[in-house]
């Protein structure tokens, strides 16, 4: 099956990658707790959301913060969420719960600021 024509899919380190162009959607998943520091994480978040287009979406998961400190991370989705919020909008948050401890985790859409109303605002 072929992508259509207006898709282009790009695989990268997050911690490198940088291009002028910008995107409609962003997913990153189970990616920003292996980051060293919160400065890493913050300057990670800053990046992608400097890449998200007006009105584009960027898409977050990750397993919760106590599970990634047991397993010796240094944060996880909360703490990573809380770093999103400093850049996006959060428009809406799922947690995920599988059969395990280690299959609790949360996704989360995030939206431009500076963009135009994509979607509903998340009320805690």
């Amino acid at each position: 099956m072929m992508d259509p024509p207006h898709i282009n899919w790009i695989v990268s380190d997050v911690q490198h990658f940088s291009t002028e162009q910008q995107f409609d959607l962003v997913v990153v998943a189970e990616v920003l707790y292996y980051l060293d520091g919160s400065a890493e994480v913050r300057a990670a978040v800053r990046n992608l959301a400097r890449m998200l287009a007006p009105g584009g979406q960027l898409v977050f998961g990750s397993a919760h913060d106590a599970n990634c400190r047991r397993w010796g991370h240094i944060a996880g989705a909360e703490t990573v969420i809380a770093i999103l919020q400093e850049e996006l909008v959060e428009i809406d948050r799922l947690r995920c719960v599988g059969q395990s401890l280690n299959e609790d985790c949360l996704l989360a859409c995030f939206r431009n600021a500076a963009s135009p109303s994509c979607g509903p605002t998340y009320q805690r």
